[in-house]
């Protein structure tokens, strides 16, 4: 059994911010270098309230690959994800989609980019029904004119405009929910779900699209130990690009190792900026209006490459604040403590 572990205990003895960042080898100098990107961040910042919550972020995420996203709470990944999924905007900085500068999307009709989150679940009507909330995310397709008003026809009504639907796309969609445990979820209301069921919801939204790029964020949020396993199970087929996935980019966000499917094999860890670092950010772009005083240091990409080269007991016990105990079995991740 001991074979089979990895086991990195160690101290915090080095903390992470007095190294340098370590670079992706394979990341070019601009955005507009990258043609096969499907997001691109360079030198990104976000501030608001007077608060600067990110800065300085570079990323480079290639269309295709499986990326975890990860950091402590508080350190900005949200709103990282919230910029990538067209919420927001970053006001610091350059970002690119899909080969695509997000200011003159409009994030309702451009469907190459699926978010599962909580803020993604606000955007849903309470009342709605979650196997409409599930085919609503297919792609669009014209309905032959005469089908008429055959059974095989079904009119969604919950959306901006009336939306067609045939039976073969909720079949999809229950197919679906039959997998993450929620078939019995067909025929409710969004607001009568639990959190761990919404969220379930959501991720079977994300699959039932055509997306380019697909976000989870912290998609096992309020499961249970069978609901989590479930779907680490079945994000692990997406990593894996299993069911005709191999195309598509996922980027999944947690703070929690335990939650890390097999099958994801880049890294992009968030971190505090080292002080040093922020001030030449500050220098370099006067125009930020958010004073220091009083706030903590923004978020920012620490390291990105491979899971091993990220996931180390120095690294981890630096960004949490003690040392730290990590181990890589069977595919999966965890961390402890140190005694």
């Amino acid at each position: 059994m001991t074979d089979d572990i990895t086991d990195r205990s160690a101290s915090h003895a080095d903390p992470m911010n007095t190294a340098p960042i370590p670079k992706d080898p394979t990341a070019k100098d601009s955005v507009s270098a990258i043609p096969d990107a499907a997001v691109c961040a360079e030198s990104v910042g976000f501030y608001r309230d007077r608060r600067l919550i990110l800065a300085d972020v570079n990323l480079t995420v290639r269309k295709g690959e499986k990326w975890i996203l990860f950091g402590p709470n508080g350190i900005g990944k949200s709103t990282l994800i919230s910029m990538m999924s067209l919420r927001q905007f970053p006001n610091v900085g350059r970002l690119s989609l899909l080969g695509h500068r997000p200011g003159g999307i409009d994030k309702f009709s451009f469907r190459d980019i699926a978010l599962a989150s909580s803020l993604s679940g606000r955007e849903v009507a309470p009342p709605a029904d979650p196997i409409d909330v599930i085919v609503d995310a297919a792609p669009i397709r014209a309905v032959p004119q005469d089908l008429g008003d055959s059974a095989d026809v079904v009119e969604l009504t919950g959306g901006r405009e009336r939306r067609r639907r045939d039976t073969a796309e909720y079949e999809r969609a229950y197919a679906l929910m039959e997998r993450f445990g929620i078939e019995y979820l067909a025929g409710k209301r969004m607001a009568g779900l639990s959190e761990g069921e919404r969220t379930r919801v959501l991720i079977c939204r994300n699959l039932m699209s055509d997306a380019e790029l697909m976000i989870f964020d912290e998609p096992t949020t309020g499961m249970d130990l069978g609901g989590r396993e479930l779907v680490v199970r079945e994000l692990g087929r997406l990593g894996r690009g299993e069911d005709g996935m191999a195309g598509r980019t996922v980027i999944l966000v947690t703070h929690q190792l335990e939650e890390i499917p097999d099958g994801f094999d880049h890294l992009a860890l968030m971190g505090h900026m080292p002080e040093d670092r922020y001030r030449a950010y500050l220098d370099a772009h006067p125009n930020i209006y958010a004073p220091d005083e009083g706030n903590p240091l923004p978020g920012t990409i620490v390291y990105t490459g491979g899971l091993d080269g990220g996931f180390t007991a120095d690294r981890l016990g630096a960004m949490f604040g003690f040392p730290v105990s990590v181990r890589h079995t069977a595919g999966r991740w965890s961390a402890f403590r140190a005694r």
